[in-house]
């Protein structure tokens, strides 16, 4: 071989390994795009459920708001289900069960405060573990608006 065809062999080796690592960097990047997107976004049904909660709170005895409020925890709880972590899902089963039973009626808003803290708990481990866990040593309890009803 000559030293000519060497240099090409060379020239060429070195453009197919950075071509290689270009599309592996490019590949990583979309990936990271759309793990940040993916966050973004049950960030935003997870902001959107305490938003529908709190609707349902502040409906109080007014029939229009309150079916406007169920309406929205509905379409709410329906994106959950598409995006959230089994760990909110289960808190989110046990909010609508206690919704269930005590909407309309008198009831005990220190459980609800703690299925809204389990609610929150979950959905920080899964937008951000490391996060969560300092917040979780920490002993943080998270509050909540509730009217009282009459």
């Amino acid at each position: 071989m000559t030293e000519e065809g060497l240099v090409i062999l060379v020239v060429g080796a070195v453009a197919v390994i950075v071509a290689c690592l270009f599309c592996a960097t490019f590949v990583a990047l979309q990936r990271q795009q759309r793990r940040l997107a993916d966050e973004k976004y049950k960030l935003k049904v997870y902001s959107d459920l305490l938003h529908a909660v709190t609707e349902l709170n502040l409906a109080g005895d007014d029939g229009y708001k309150l079916d406007r409020a169920k309406k929205n925890l509905a379409f709410t709880v329906n994106r959950l289900n598409l995006v959230a972590s089994p760990g909110v899902l289960r808190c989110t089963s046990d909010l609508l069960d206690f919704l269930n039973e005590h909407l309309g009626k008198d009831f005990d808003a220190l459980r609800l405060h703690n299925v809204l803290n389990a609610l929150v708990i979950e959905a920080r481990r899964d937008l951000n573990t490391s996060h969560a866990k300092s917040v979780e040593e920490a002993q943080v309890r998270f509050r909540f608006f509730a009217p009282p009803r009459k």
